[in-house]
């Protein structure tokens, strides 16, 4: 095929709208996401429950374990957290049931946090976090 024949096949798939098609293709637009707000949700939950955790371990570092429950609690948050995340970003068909369990973890972390909601901001943070984190995981349909 000589140079002129390839810009016109491609001039043509062009009008025809084939570069359009690829061009959607690579967007995402075929495969949109089904949990975005669980996956933002998860992610601000992993965010905050870290920084939490280094408060807590701060704390236990000059030997006040008073947060020691919270930090457990927070282990494994972020644990749930970053696996639902990742099932979410993939549209996994194991996020609804796996999203009712990491709702628990939620909630208990939760109840953790409040005992220092208004104490530090780091818990009233990571507490708040995990209340929506839970609200998302129950909104996911089954």
């Amino acid at each position: 095929m000589k140079r002129r024949e390839v810009m016109a096949v491609v001039g043509a798939a062009a009008l025809t709208g084939g570069g359009f098609k690829l061009e959607a293709q690579s967007s995402g637009e075929m495969h949109p996401p089904k949990y975005k707000a669980l996956e933002e949700s998860t992610a601000k939950c992993v965010s905050t429950g870290e920084d939490c955790l280094r408060h807590c371990l701060g704390m236990m570092a000059m030997k006040d374990t008073s947060m020691a429950a919270c930090a457990d609690s927070i282990v494994q948050l972020i644990a749930a957290c970053r696996a639902l995340q990742t099932l979410a970003s993939v549209n996994s068909k194991f996020t609804p049931a796996f999203a009712k369990d990491v709702a628990a973890v939620c909630l208990n972390c939760e109840g953790e946090c409040r005992k220092f909601y208004d104490k530090y901001s780091v818990c009233k943070a990571c507490a708040d976090a995990c209340s929506t984190c839970a609200a998302d995981c129950r909104k996911v349909p089954a």
